[in-house]
């Protein structure tokens, strides 16, 4: 179960489902995930988190 995927992406202001074989939804979030700054909205442009 530990290697189960996730439903969402890893980035904590974004909603959307992770690529394949990867914890995040774009380059964005894993970006922004590694800039340690606090989002209050997700900025990757999917039509999701707009």
């Amino acid at each position: 179960m530990a290697d189960e995927p996730s439903a969402k992406c890893a980035h904590g202001a974004c909603d959307c489902p992770p690529e394949k074989d990867s914890k995040y939804c774009s380059e964005y979030c894993r970006e922004a995930e590694k800039s340690h700054v606090m989002e209050i909205g997700c900025g990757c442009e999917h039509d999701g988190c707009r």
